[in-house]
């Protein structure tokens, strides 16, 4: 059987990696042990491996969003695609008034963190020292919470944190190497305080992360290298992330994959196909998994996720291929070769599955499990058998599908399958032909039809001179009637905003947001809202889009609608509007941004939608004229109520004291750090007689568009 191993598709057959022994057989006597059930299917043992397949290792990826406490039985995380995750306690302990938790939450790399919670509640951490910048954690100069992440590369050393603090715990030995880690820091305010019962009076707050995992090898990446993991790169393509998970066993290694074949399918995966709601890439994947779960249990569950299959090249390479609706057949087997026929069609009436049922990794409902609402969906229910003999459920879960819509395309093949036809094909040795093929046209003669049909490895019987091919019947329905999503598919679940305080405050609203660059060069990101009802402090946040992908929410320093000193008055402006700013350049980059507004008791109010600016450019909309207050042969205070103003520039022109022409107006002063709502001075010296001397004020964009003039 070692030279049919070498060339047999093997994908229904994953199923056989489950039994106890899955773990130490080598791959080549599992695709041997995957010909024996793809004849089991073929003779219409269909209902027989579908029960057993039942009875696989379930994941349950929603489980692990949430931290939990070490125990003999815990087992090694992995993560791959988009996860979030809690993770394994595992380490805690207090000094003083300072308690530490070391939470372990996949084995690494930890790519990128796209967003931070503490107690199910979204936080903004400050990237460069850990704080906590959101209400009601943040406190002045720091943070009652730190929050601090190793991403897992395997160069990680000891928390000096935690040598520092427990010198006889924790040793530069302990460095918890080659696991996404995070290490919290709580600071109790005192536990006899106000402050320490809304902080701490459920106890401390347990982390977690939403994060991109795991990176895989791309051979379409100029300068990937196979054998240098430093050159990989993060990504939720179907099939280079099916590759990553099985190169996580013993005895795959890189050299064991055809590339080649890989690569071409990668770009079929990443090309867009058409959804409900728009266009996605075909094949994604985002999951959780178990170093110590059964192979065949997860490679299954992964392959069906992604709508892939496995196979083996002529030279015995493994290929992780698409599964497409409509496949087409390698060759045709006619009635000139057929000995003779045995054909189940499908399972009885009775028996058959009736109504499809399916669940995915959901990012709509936080990370989870979740069940799409096929109501009014014809294909997900045949209402004349459910009508006869009541309705029979055929569950589909794909805990690798980050996506409804590739559930839905997936799960309508894989339910159709299960009420399909299957066969046995003995024909004379021109059978042979078929080794090695995936799919063949059968003349099937009793029904004066030729069907396109999966086909198991054929049997060679040299004393009967015969060859015995099991084979399953492609259902026409996918053939005859190409996806439609208007008609085929349904709503994913609707998402569920992150948990936040519940709060009786206004929401508030942005009313605009600009990335502007200074003269000295340094851009600025804006943000413009409204100060809602009951609110007294703002915390508004931003994130960049690195390659199409979130970088984590980054806080912002906040203003109101400035008030000049002295008396003066404000400048006219709608009351109750407040301003942020971030120094970043998002030139050229997608960029949100949003804000919420906490009362003085800390309450929160819910974040407002976020603004998007698709790209991030430099706003030069030309601005109104400053305002400007004081004297009008010195003013003193001015501002602007425009989020695009940087400078302000002071003009002059003069006479000559015989009362001639006026001359040209010419640039006198300027301040360059302008900002709206805040009040500011340009320095220049004073009017020595305003008959020969006039002076006027303009407001400046980045690309130096200029207001018309104030003339005070």
């Amino acid at each position: 059987m070692t030279a049919h191993a070498s060339a047999d598709p093997i994908s229904i057959g994953f199923f056989l990696f489950a039994g106890p022994l899955g773990a130490v057989f080598s791959f080549g006597a599992l695709v041997t042990a995957a010909q024996i059930g793809l004849y089991a299917v073929g003779i219409g043992a269909s209902l027989l491996v579908s029960a057993s397949l039942a009875k696989n290792q379930k994941i349950d990826p929603g489980q692990y969003k949430n931290t939990f406490e070490a125990s003999p039985e815990n087992s090694e995380v992995n993560a791959i695609g988009r996860c979030r995750l809690g993770g394994l306690k595992a380490f805690g302990n207090t000094r003083n008034k300072d308690r530490y938790r070391l939470v372990c939450q996949a084995k690494g790399p930890l790519v990128a963190i796209e967003e931070y919670l503490l107690g199910g509640r979204e936080v903004v951490v400050d990237s460069d020292t850990g704080y906590v910048s959101s209400p009601p954690f943040a406190k002045s100069g720091g943070s009652w919470v730190t929050i601090k992440t190793k991403s897992g590369t395997g160069a990680e050393t000891a928390w000096p944190e935690l040598i520092s603090a427990f010198p006889n715990l924790w040793t530069s030995s302990h460095r918890v190497r080659g696991i996404s880690q995070t290490l919290v820091k709580y600071v109790s305010p005192g536990i006899y305080t106000e402050k320490f019962g809304k902080l701490f009076q459920g106890g401390e707050p347990e982390p977690a992360i939403t994060g991109r995992f795991n990176t895989v090898y791309d051979p379409r990446v100029p300068g990937a290298d196979p054998h240098n993991p430093n050159t990989w790169i993060w990504s939720m393509n179907g099939p280079l992330c099916a590759a990553r998970i099985m190169l996580s066993y013993p005895d795959l290694t890189v050299d064991s994959f055809d590339w080649d074949f890989i690569s071409d399918e990668a770009d079929r995966a990443d090309a867009l196909v058409a959804t409900l709601t728009g266009t996605e890439p075909r094949s994604q994947c985002s999951g959780v998994w178990l170093s110590e779960a059964k192979r065949g249990d997860t490679m299954k569950q992964v392959l069906e996720s992604i709508g892939c299959e496995v196979t083996l090249s002529d030279a015995g390479l493994i290929r992780i291929g698409l599964i497409d609706d409509a496949p087409t057949a390698d060759l045709t087997l006619t009635e000139d070769h057929l000995v003779n026929f045995s054909w189940r069609s499908g399972p009885e009436a009775a028996e058959r599955p009736n109504v499809c049922r399916i669940t995915y990794y959901s990012a709509e409902r936080g990370y989870e499990m979740a069940e799409i609402d096929m109501t009014g969906i014809a294909w997900a229910r045949v209402q004349d058998e459910i009508d006869r003999y009541g309705e029979k459920i055929y569950d589909i879960e794909l805990p690798f599908c980050p996506s409804a819509s590739q559930a839905q395309r997936i799960a309508r093949r894989l339910f159709l399958q299960a009420r399909g036809d299957t066969g046995v094909a003995n024909t004379n040795m021109a059978g042979l032909a078929l080794w090695g093929r995936d799919y063949a046209n059968i003349v099937l003669p009793d029904l004066d039809e030729t069907a396109v049909c999966k086909i198991a490895p054929p049997r060679c019987d040299d004393e009967r001179g015969q060859v015995e091919i099991p084979f399953t019947v492609w259902p026409a329905e996918l053939i005859d009637n190409p996806w439609n999503p208007a008609t085929m598919e349904a709503p994913a679940p609707e998402a569920l905003p992150n948990l936040q305080y519940e709060s009786d405050l206004d929401t508030p609203e942005v009313l605009d947001a600009a990335l502007v660059q200074y003269p000295s060069g340094t851009y600025e990101l804006r943000v413009q809202y409204t100060h809602p009802s009951g609110g007294s402090t703002a915390e508004a946040s931003y994130r960049v889009y690195t390659g199409g992908l979130p970088d984590p929410w980054q806080g912002m320093t906040e203003w109101d609608d400035f008030e000049p000193s002295g008396g003066h008055g404000s400048i006219d402006r709608p009351a109750s509007v407040w301003f942020a700013r971030a120094s970043v350049n998002a030139l050229g980059k997608d960029a949100d941004l949003r804000v919420r507004w906490f009362n003085g008791d800390g309450d929160a109010s819910y974040f407002s939608d976020p603004e998007e600016l698709r790209p991030a450019s430099i706003d030069n909309t030309q601005p109104s004229p400053p305002a400007v207050y004081g004297s009008p042969i010195q003013p003193q205070y001015f501002g602007t109520k425009d989020i695009q103003v940087v400078q302000f520039v002071l003009q002059n022109r003069t006479r000559p004291i015989s009362a001639g022409a006026w001359g040209p107006w010419e640039d006198l002063a300027s301040n360059d750090q302008v900002r709206p709502g805040e009040d500011v001075t340009v320095v220049a010296p004073p009017v020595d007689d305003p008959n020969l001397e006039e002076r006027r004020f303009l407001a400046v964009t980045s690309n130096g568009t200029r207001s018309a003039p104030y003339y005070p």
